[in-house]
């Protein structure tokens, strides 16, 4: 038995990591013969036109725009739409859909209902306070979790051992160029990828190159926008820093950069470290993720360092840079687990034998 009918509840079509990912994914499942429908709450956010023509896409009537507190009222009007789509799956595309959980299943309780996990389910490690809980009121009509990384799986598993739960990488759009350019002789030039919001830390990314600077020449390219866009604007003034909101060909800078930077607090799975070492760049990171530690798996992919240290950031910058430039291929090889179409396929397979033993 196959899970035919697979819908995705999303809020809406910002462009966020998990929106992106679910958008890859039902392109994935349409073409493997699957009817996917997107059941959302506004038709909002700038990825629309990226959604495949075979997906169908319900909007909510009237629509529930995106607010503080829009997925805590999204799931009522989802529940009384989704009995009619006759759903064999309902997937929800990371935590921040987590809410729409108690109203989807009283709503209707014949799909199996399966839960992205994409951020770590208790931030900050609070699974002895109010977080823990919480969570698991939500989460009790949860009928399985996919994780993004093992860290992720441990917590779930501890969280909810009742619960199914499966490793399941996420899709990331790996545009692999022939070659990249060769290391000029100019400053190093340091890439920051991401939205520019607190969990980011693009403060730490500035005092970072300040750091660096006081080593070896280095620029700062920083790629995003967010609500910290003008806070950035005047902390990066009189630095070598380049912020950029948008750009046509995000894997042209990728393999332009001499490394990747990332100094998030926490992370799901980072796709610009994917996305990066795709393109040969190696990758200096805070420890903000476990999928990190289970792709930068050599020396020459990059390092993770476990301070928030500006100076100790800049220290791992100045060594992977002064390093031989690894093969392209080499560091390509890391990336090939999450091209769309290997991880839309396991998520077909986890979803069939779920529908089968459901």
């Amino acid at each position: 038995m196959t899970a035919q009918r697979i819908v995705i509840a999303q809020h809406d079509f910002f462009r966020g990591g998990t929106e992106r990912g679910a958008i890859r994914l039902s392109r994935e499942w349409v073409k493997a013969g699957r009817e996917v429908t997107i059941l959302c709450g506004s038709l909002a956010g700038g990825l629309r036109p990226e959604v495949d023509a075979r997906v169908r896409v319900v909007p909510l009537e009237p629509e529930v725009p995106r607010s503080l507190l829009s997925r805590f009222v999204l799931g009522r009007p989802m529940g009384a739409v989704l009995p009619g789509l006759n759903a064999d799956i309902v997937f929800l595309p990371g935590n921040f859909h987590l809410p729409l959980v108690p109203a989807l299943r009283r709503s209707d309780p014949r799909p199996v209902l399966v839960q992205q996990i994409s951020n770590p389910p208790l931030p900050g490690g609070l699974a002895g306070g109010m977080i823990a809980p919480v969570f698991r009121y939500l989460a009790r009509g949860v009928d399985a979790f996919a994780a993004m990384n093992g860290g992720q799986m441990q917590e779930i598993k501890a969280l909810m051992p009742q619960t199914p739960v499966m490793l399941l990488r996420p899709p990331f759009e790996i545009v692999a160029l022939a070659q990249r350019q060769a290391r000029s002789g100019g400053p190093l030039r340091v890439l920051w990828v991401g939205r520019l919001e607190p969990q980011k830390d693009v403060p730490l990314a500035l005092a970072t190159i300040r750091a660096l600077n006081k080593r070896v020449p280095a620029h700062l390219t920083l790629l995003g926008t967010g609500a910290l866009e003008d806070e950035v604007k005047r902390r990066a003034a009189g630095d070598p820093v380049t912020l950029l909101r948008q750009v046509p060909d995000l894997a042209a800078h990728y393999a332009d950069a001499d490394v990747l930077l990332i100094t998030s607090h926490f992370e799901g799975g980072p796709a610009v470290a994917v996305e990066a070492l795709a393109q040969g760049t190696p990758v200096v990171s805070t420890d903000c993720s476990p999928m990190l530690r289970e792709v930068l798996t050599d020396a020459v992919s990059g390092i993770i360092v476990p301070s928030r240290a500006p100076e100790d950031l800049a220290a791992a910058v100045a060594s992977v840079c002064a390093s031989p430039r690894p093969p392209l291929e080499q560091l390509r090889a890391h990336a090939r687990p999450f091209l769309p179409e290997v991880s839309g396929r396991a998520y077909l397979d986890w979803f069939d034998s779920l529908v089968r033993h459901g």
